[in-house]
């Protein structure tokens, strides 16, 4: 555990206080004065740390109070200062019947740039409670500093490029940037060069980090960066004011440095300041949260925090290639030219070249740049290389990056495989799926599981998945798998191109189908292998999640009647609730519905009451309206028995004495609650009904995966993955394991996503024919967690003739001659 310094002297001065004493002997504390008049330093408005520009006025005012004061009294008091002449302190003077009365300390003689300090007691018994909790004694320190905006020719801001907040919150939202950076107006002590201070941690920042408009609640403080030594720079231990999860508290950070922590300082980890640019290593920055006071945690872990001194423009000289796969004797590379990069020569190389090879191969090709054979071929803006009239064979292109003036900056490389136009690279693999009882001792079966297999031949990366075969149709099956696909591992890989690769897929349901997808590439051409499977036994709706397309007809969607008659076990997964380290879907309890007449009278439709989504038993309301969706013209074209409703005003709720909100909270902004038409209800099977993000919210980019129960700063619930079951139909039943981790996931996003604070009204609900297409594909969940080792074929011994050689002779590389480049290819490039 990081040890900062000032928390060590404080230690360290309160054990020299202990051990100070020789006489053990107890002495009695004085008495205190029953006529004293308690005279205590109450919680100060002004500052005691006080900073003042030097042509502002040296003064500062102070509060003082009693708690007899009836009579007109003057209160001795004892100074210490740190250096004499500094301080003018009025005397502490309260008036007949004063309770409260302010003095004002001066410092017209302090210096620019130096800090002086002042302790003033009240050491009287007369004046004060000797034994009371109230401060009889204040401290504060005044320095008298100027600071000036740090500028450039016309530019008046720099750039704060942060990796502190999303180091240790994040949001899993497309919008979200782990490395936000912010425009800011840097100043610098008028006495001190390189002594700089920004006021950065505010919603503007947090807006930037999450993409989208934040109110969050923070503290206007300055942020200060120590670059006195440009190669000693760092941050001192201060607080970021930024409170982003009520439970943590402010946010602080310090760089891991001597100056912050007891450490040897050759081991600190400082930042430079080089061309106006300052920089921190990777890790160098840690992290602290208020209510964890003492632990600390990796900031920076990526090196990207970054400031820019106004002025400092950062050039990007990136080219992106990617390849295609190769076609009719041709493979094309995409490159993608950054604003900065003018020209990237290039050569291709036979062979695959790693990172440092690449590196190494393209700085010799720059030194013998002026050499007419060095590269073949460039290309001076985003476009296509075609690469072709070659052998057969794995190959990599790598290219010098040029500026304006001729100068490489940087390089790119990729590698491929190549197929000649009359030659082939088929893709040598066999997948499967096929039931056994091989393992019902550990309750495995054909009913809930099935064993998969693959074997091949020169398999250099694959990725699988299974998937529900009815919820494939129509769907990008490479798009999938990029997204919900299982890498094989080195040892798989191995396994697999050992013909013995065999695991058992679980968690499945009775009598579904599923679809094994697995693609598998050679290094030269991918392709998509599917193998599909039935289980016997009986299907259970309570082991999967739904989605609004697998809604029944509206024909059979159930009525208001057996709504209302109904006692629904309710499940659901709570993401507050930490009973159990494995989060699961589980029965919460019930959920009933009752008739709501006079919002009905209002709607001009069948509205109900639904009581018990929250999962916790209010002192009062904490109903959700139910608005009955067959027949009800508001929602022609959408399918479904209930549009979950919520309001701020008709909808409130009591507990725990607290006012409480009933919402929605979407995944693309976990920070808000939004009243509205959040999710709706549909029977997906007889007896079975489910909560799904509301369609008219997904077209409005808003999908509204939880049910929040809560204040602006707490919460009570959570709920997602929601069930109700009639208890005639209830088969029980818990979650497969892919579902398990999913919903782990939506757990750990919930507990680091920011505290919700902003309360949003949804648009207008409009319906109307046609409408209920959602604005983006729901893909299918990928059922292959976790899986199993299955039996695989026994090892058998070969008959073969073996014998043993000592060491080669001779051959042994030149000192320090490890250095390896690419071999250049003699084929044509086109």
């Amino acid at each position: 555990m990081k040890t900062l310094k000032y928390i060590l002297w404080a230690f360290l001065a309160a054990f020299a206080a202990v051990g100070c004493s020789d006489d053990p002997t107890y002495t009695a504390g004085s008495e205190e004065d029953p006529d004293n008049y308690g005279v205590y330093f109450p919680t100060q408005t002004s500052p005691t740390e006080v900073e003042l520009d030097p042509a502002e006025e040296p003064e500062i005012t102070y509060k003082v109070r009693r708690t007899r004061y009836l009579d007109a009294i003057t209160v001795p008091v004892e100074i210490t200062t740190s250096a004499e002449e500094i301080f003018e302190i009025e005397p502490i003077v309260f008036g007949p019947g004063e309770e409260e009365t302010e003095f004002t300390v001066s410092f017209p003689n302090a210096k620019e740039g130096e800090t002086y300090t002042c302790d003033i007691r009240i050491v009287d018994p007369h004046y004060i409670s000797i034994y009371g909790p109230r401060a009889t004694s204040l401290s504060f320190s005044v320095l008298r500093a100027g600071w000036e905006l740090v500028t450039e020719g016309e530019a008046t801001k720099g750039k704060w490029r942060d990796e502190v907040i999303g180091d240790i919150y994040s949001m899993d939202v497309s919008t979200f940037n782990p490395y936000p950076e912010v425009e800011v107006e840097i100043y610098q002590r008028t006495d001190l060069p390189g002594y700089y201070r920004v006021k950065v941690y505010n919603s503007t920042l947090v807006t930037a980090l999450v993409g989208q408009q934040m109110n969050v609640q923070s503290r206007d403080v300055w942020t200060i960066i120590d670059a006195r030594d440009p190669n000693r720079v760092f941050l001192p231990y201060q607080s970021t004011g930024l409170t982003l999860n009520s439970g943590d508290g402010e946010l602080k950070f310090a760089s891991n440095v001597a100056e912050n922590f007891v450490m040897e300082e050759s081991a600190g980890q400082y930042g430079t300041l080089k061309d106006g640019v300052i920089t921190f290593p990777a890790q160098s920055i840690l992290l602290e949260l208020e209510k964890e006071a003492g632990s600390f945690f990796y900031g920076n872990r990526n090196g990207m925090h970054r400031i820019l001194m106004p002025g400092v423009v950062i050039p990007d000289y990136t080219v992106t290639l990617a390849k295609s796969e190769p076609k009719e004797g041709v493979v094309e590379i995409a490159a993608t030219f950054a604003a900065d990069a003018r020209e990237m020569k290039y050569a291709v190389f036979e062979g695959v070249l790693d990172d440092g090879q690449a590196s190494l191969t393209a700085q010799d090709m720059d030194k013998n740049k002026d050499n007419p054979d060095t590269f073949q071929g460039s290309i001076t803006e985003s476009g296509t290389i075609r690469v072709e009239n070659r052998q057969t064979g794995k190959y990599t292109l790598v290219g010098c990056i040029y500026d304006e003036e001729g100068t490489m900056r940087s390089y790119a490389f990729v590698s491929f495989g190549y197929v000649a136009a009359d030659d082939e690279k088929p893709v040598i693999l066999t997948v499967g799926l096929e039931a056994t009882n091989e393992y019902a001792g550990q309750g495995l079966t054909s009913d809930n599981s099935a064993k998969f297999y693959a074997y091949g031949e020169g398999i250099e990366s694959a990725v699988y998945g299974l998937f529900r075969s009815s919820r494939l149709e129509g769907i990008d099956k490479n798009a999938l798998l990029d997204s919900q696909g299982t890498p094989f591992t080195e040892e798989q890989l191995a396994q697999l191109n050992d013909k013995h690769f065999s695991v058992m897929l679980t968690g499945l349901n009775g009598d579904s189908e599923y679809t094994l997808l697995m693609r598998a590439s050679n290094g030269y051409i991918s392709e998509i292998k599917e193998a599909a499977y039935k289980t016997t036994g009986t299907y259970n709706p309570a082991m999967e999640d739904f989605v609004y397309e697998d809604f029944l007809s509206a024909e059979e969607q159930p009525s208001v009647e057996k709504l209302r008659s109904t006692v629904w076990n309710y499940y659901a997964m709570d993401l507050m609730d930490y009973s159990s380290e494995q989060p699961m879907r589980r029965k919460i309890g019930t959920v009933t519905m009752t008739d709501n007449p006079e919002i009905t009278a209002q709607a001009g439709g069948t509205v109900l009451n639904v009581d018990g989504l929250s999962g916790i038993d209010f002192e009062s309301g904490g109903s959700v309206f139910g608005f009955y969706i067959p027949g009800n013209q508001t929602f022609d074209g959408y399918n479904g028995v209930l549009a979950l409703y919520t309001d701020k005003d008709l909808t409130p709720a009591t507990y725990k004495g607290k006012s409480t909100i009933l919402g929605f909270t979407p995944l693309e902004s976990p920070t808000s609650i939004y009243y509205g038409y959040g999710l709706f209800v549909g029977a997906v099977a007889d007896g079975y009904l489910y909560c799904v993000p509301s369609p008219a919210g997904v077209q409005q980019g808003l999908t509204f995966n939880y049910f929040f129960t809560g204040t602006t700063s707490e919460v009570f619930s959570m709920m997602t993955e929601m069930m109700l079951v009639d208890p005639e139909k209830d088969l029980g039943g818990e979650l497969p394991s892919a579902a398990l981790q999913r919903i782990a996931e939506l757990r750990r996003q919930a507990v680091k996503a920011f505290a919700p604070r902003n309360c949003v009204e949804l648009p207008e609900f409009s319906g109307g024919a046609g409408c209920t297409g959602p604005a983006k594909p729901v893909l299918p969940g990928n059922l292959a967690v976790n899986p199993m080792p299955a039996s695989a074929p026994s090892v058998k011994r070969a008959d073969a003739a073996t014998t043993a050689a000592g060491p080669a002779a001779g051959g042994a590389s030149a000192p320090g001659d490890f250095r390896k480049t690419g071999v250049r290819t003699e084929k044509r490039l086109k």
